[in-house]
């Protein structure tokens, strides 16, 4: 619980302008101590600040002049003698050419809901966590690697709304979401990003509050509650955050001192024209205390359980250069931030979202990486929807799609996403994807949801797309759930559920994503059946599982497969069971593997494999069965 201001002394000072503070929101911003209210900026090279203060009721405006720090110029304080929790400000900054700007505070840990945008001097929070959450947050999961994880990624604003409109608090959210993504199976959520910001159709990435829980949706409490939910019903919560750049709103970050202040100050990285946003000046060690502290804040006050980290390219490689240069000094921030956060908070995980092709990004700092856990798998995925969504009299041609990432799967530990941004911009969703008829179109999700959990790597899956979603993400007001309302739907929603709980109880599905015993190809090559076929094994030698993907059209009744060792295998998961939509009464199919070599391998086995089905077989362990 953060309650008041501790004093600037010149150690942390030096700390803060050398980019080593990461507690500096205990430091600046607004804060309640001994009956005063205490204000702290940074500003350098301006005239004067003054923080203009407005009580909610009336909103009538005080003024109170900020003076320089004793110590240092450039860092303004005020002291008002009085608790004024609650209260609305903004800084007025005077600049050397007599300009006066009205900002927020870079620090506020509570904002005024859109439209407005002040900056909220924040209460002590009254909220208690239970000393059983506090424990399980403390206890660093190292493990992780070798553990199942599949990650639901949910916006707020418009998972589901009341009646009325309304977006959920986190409060109602916790009542709604967490019983529905545990019913489901997934392990995690992944929050959009839910610091403050001005437009909702941003999603949350362009951000004005750093320390801030947008108000969209309630307090800072409200959202502690939310997370304590989630940790006491086991699901896991990561944060989306963005550390590369900001919203360009003049109201915020932008031009703070009427210069370029926490954005490039080379013209030619500031802006990024795809997103209209400001890329940060990570050679500052103001503004990498900045977002240090912003980082470490949302771990030691909310308890997240790690952090997906949105827009790396602009870190990794120079900011719009198409020959994509490497960026030194924003490679040397990331570094500094995962080493800090590691180091801190062991615990946490840590996920790069787009990184390009830049190496080692989950290597370990000392042999040359970056320092994350994981990496979303962008080249795995727009691979995989480009195979799927050419018509399957086609897909002979596009093999290599399938396989490719194998080549490069070992280099990283990789998650495999479908994420929100392929489901927007007329993209479509990923059943409206999918070529044939609308019971095809099932098929194939089921088929395609069945490869993506069946491939090595960890799991990510954008809302909606559990229950077959028909339309795109178009920032509406919530998902389809009258699409509940339909048997197929319903179908999609049982598979989806059945699929992750049958992959989180089976350990070689998980155990060895990261490394390449774990995986070997019975046939990659089956380009003229548009078949694939391969082993995935876990740690003990009786997990091994065989998994056939059928992406044709074509039923293959006595379809032959080359596997590991003679014996009586059992099918124990189809895509295409009746009860999801297929086509399959029988849920315990059973296959002979006898020795007549196939697929360089010394055994094979026929089964029936019907048009788009995903099949997994294991082996029984009773030898008596085998003649």
């Amino acid at each position: 619980m953060i309650s008041q201001a501790n004093s600037l002394t010149q150690e942390k000072l030096l700390e803060f302008h050398e980019g080593r503070m990461i507690d500096a929101y205990r430091y600046f911003g607004s804060h309640l101590r001994d009956g005063e209210t205490t204000f702290t900026v940074w500003v350098p090279e301006v005239e004067r600040v003054t923080v203009v203060c407005a009580n909610a009721k009336d909103n009538k405006e005080e003024r109170y002049p900020m003076t320089s720090h004793p110590l240092d110029s450039a860092i303004w304080q005020a002291s008002v003698p009085r608790m004024m929790a609650g209260y609305r400000y903004e800084y007025e900054i005077e600049t050397p050419q007599k300009e006066n700007l009205r900002k927020i505070d870079p620090f506020a840990r509570a904002s005024e809901k859109r439209p407005q945008n002040r900056s909220i001097v924040q209460a002590d929070s009254e909220f208690l966590w239970p000393e059983a959450v506090i424990n399980l947050k403390k206890s660093p999961n190292r493990q992780h690697f070798e553990e199942p994880m599949a990650i639901y990624e949910l916006h707020i604003g418009t998972w589901k709304r009341t009646k009325d409109g309304r977006f959920l608090t986190y409060r109602e959210l916790a009542e709604e979401v967490i019983p529905y993504v545990k019913k489901q199976g997934f392990t995690h959520i992944e929050m959009m990003p839910i610091t403050e910001h001005p437009l909702d159709e941003s999603w949350g990435y362009q951000t004005t509050g750093y320390f801030s829980p947008t108000s969209r949706y309630g307090s800072g409490d409200d959202l502690k509650y939310f997370i304590q939910k989630c940790a006491e019903s086991g699901i896991g919560l990561f944060l989306d955050w963005v550390p590369g750049h900001f919203c360009v709103d003049l109201h915020a970050l932008a031009l703070f001192n009427g210069t370029p202040l926490y954005e490039e100050a080379r013209p030619e990285r500031r802006m990024n024209p795809d997103w209209g946003t400001l890329n940060f000046d990570v050679r500052k060690g103001e503004v990498v205390s900045f977002l240090l502290s912003s980082a470490h804040y949302w771990l030691d006050e909310f308890k997240f359980d790690g952090f997906r980290m949105d827009a790396l390219v602009n870190l990794l490689f120079v900011p719009n250069d198409p020959e994509r240069t490497p960026n030194e000094d924003g490679v040397a921030f990331l570094r500094n931030l995962t080493a800090s956060l590691r180091q801190h908070h062991p615990e946490a995980v840590l996920i790069a979202e787009d990184a390009w092709h830049y190496p080692k990004v989950t290597g370990e700092i000392e042999d040359g990486g970056v320092g994350f856990h994981y990496k979303w798998n962008f080249g795995w995925m727009n691979d995989v929807q480009v195979y799927m969504k050419t018509p399957p009299a086609e897909r002979s041609k596009f093999h290599g799609n399938i396989n490719f990432s194998i080549f490069y799967h070992y280099e990283e530990r990789f998650i495999s996403t479908f994420s929100h941004d392929e489901f927007v911009h007329g993209q479509g969703s990923l059943l409206n994807k999918l070529p044939g008829t609308y019971e095809e179109k099932f098929h194939q999700l089921r088929l395609l949801l069945g490869f993506w959990i069946a491939h090595p790597g960890k799991k990510l899956l954008f809302m909606g797309q559990e229950f077959g979603h028909f339309d795109e993400w178009k920032f509406q007001p919530q998902l389809d759930w009258h699409l509940y309302d339909f048997k197929a739907h319903r179908q999609m929603a049982l598979f989806t559920k059945e699929l992750l709980m049958f992959y989180r109880s089976e350990p070689a599905l998980y155990e060895l994503d990261d490394q390449r015993e774990g995986f070997q190809w019975l046939d990659a090559d089956n380009s003229k059946q548009s078949v694939a076929s391969f082993v995935r094994r876990g740690r003990s030698p009786e997990n091994e599982c065989v998994i056939v993907c059928n992406f044709s059209d074509c039923h293959y009744p006595d379809f032959q497969i080359g596997v590991p060792s003679k014996g009586i295998y059992l099918q124990i998961f189809s895509t295409d069971q009746a009860p999801y939509g297929g086509g399959s009464e029988q849920q315990h199919v059973q296959a002979v593997a006898k020795e007549i070599p196939f697929n360089r391998q010394s055994q094979s086995m026929e089964i029936d494999l019907p048009a788009f089905t995903m099949s997994i077989w294991k082996k029984k362990q009773d030898r008596s069965e085998v003649e």
